[in-house]
């Protein structure tokens, strides 16, 4: 089977985020379940074993779908997923969708846009769709509120390559700090950073150091409200670092902190967990869908900087068993869960064959 994966931003390995990652696992997986996988973008970090990835600009996906017998397009709000998906429906060629995560308005008129989005070329593809792959069943219902269409939907989670994700060696260099916090991931409004910076203000983390890897537009900002709340001495700016070394960094870290207020299935989290990494995390339905499954109690309501404080100063004490680990990989990686996405795939190139 030729599965051609289309998502706007493709560079797993060069800080692309949650959903590159994602997407390259399942690649992987596939190809070792003896299927040949492409990933076209326009965004594209050049691989060519065991998957191969293509420059791809939305005008350039038709002949690349041509190559496919099944397309699946990534990304909600994404006109580069939904022109994918209309040249798949227009070739007669099955395709998925996978929306990974709807994010809130940032305006009125922000407002007003995705609701014209939704109700036209969200609407397409979830209609069209053979199968929409939700993360979890939150997605479902957040659906139904909008009166978008959801019979067509399967739910299978945000999934990582378990096989990438064990736990550090001993004797990595201890990260500095009482305790030492780190996040990964984009310097993005979203994503809330300035909260635990925020907290480090707190008595209760006076020789807690905050350890910040990732790349984006807020830096600047985050930079200097360090400095504004006195803590610029304790929150340290990596920008991008590769997998390898964030693997160290964790090794050496006390906790993981995500502090987001929207996330699909964030796959930093599992990452860290399935590295028995301690985490604290905000209250959202895609990071409790994996800290009920843990057995993690470290959560907080978004922007609540207090409760934040307790549970980062109270993480030099937590654990995560090696049984937690492994019950996530069962629940979280492609080496157990493309199976699924695969017999789905099967099923539909059968179901488009002519009677």
């Amino acid at each position: 089977m030729r599965v051609l994966q289309v998502h706007k931003d493709f560079e797993p390995s060069r800080g692309g985020g949650g959903t590159a990652r994602h997407i390259h696992g399942l690649a992987v997986v596939l190809t070792q379940l003896g299927h040949e996988v492409r990933i076209a973008s326009p965004i594209v970090e050049p691989i060519s074993e065991p998957y191969k990835t293509v420059h791809a600009t939305a005008l350039d996906l038709r002949r690349h779908i041509g190559w496919a017998d099944v397309v699946h397009v990534h990304g909600a709000r994404s006109g580069y997923a939904f022109k994918g998906a209309m040249i798949a429906k227009a070739a007669g060629k099955p395709f998925f969708y996978t929306p990974h995560a709807f994010y809130a308005d940032k305006s009125v008129g922000n407002g007003v846009a995705k609701f014209v989005w939704d109700n036209s070329a969200e609407r397409f593809l979830l209609t069209f769709a053979q199968r929409t792959i939700l993360l979890t069943q939150y997605w479902r219902e957040w659906l139904k509120k909008r009166g978008l269409p959801r019979n067509r939907t399967e739910i299978i989670p945000n999934c990582v390559l378990g096989s990438d994700f064990i736990a550090p060696a001993s004797g990595q260099p201890k990260l500095g700090g009482s305790p030492a916090i780190i996040t990964v991931g984009r310097l993005d409004p979203v994503k809330r950073v300035a909260d635990v910076i925020e907290a480090l203000a707190d008595p209760l983390l006076a020789n807690a150091h905050f350890h910040v890897v990732g790349k984006g537009e807020e830096r600047a900002r985050l930079e200097q409200l360090a400095r504004d709340r006195g803590v610029a001495d304790r929150v340290t700016f990596y920008g991008f670092v590769d997998d390898e070394g964030v693997a160290r960094m964790m090794g050496g870290s006390d906790c993981f902190v995500l502090a987001s207020e929207m996330e699909g299935l964030p796959t930093v989290l599992l990452e860290s967990l399935m590295s028995r990494v301690p985490v604290v995390c905000t209250q959202l339905p895609g990071n409790l869908a994996i800290t009920e499954v843990a057995g993690v109690q470290s959560t907080y309501p978004v922007g609540d900087i207090r409760a934040l404080a307790k549970l980062l100063a109270a993480s030099v004490n937590d654990s995560v068993s090696a049984e937690t680990a492994q019950k996530l990989r069962e629940e979280f990686t492609w080496e157990y869960r493309a199976k699924e996405l695969a017999a789905l795939y099967t099923a539909s190139i059968r179901d488009a064959l002519p009677a």
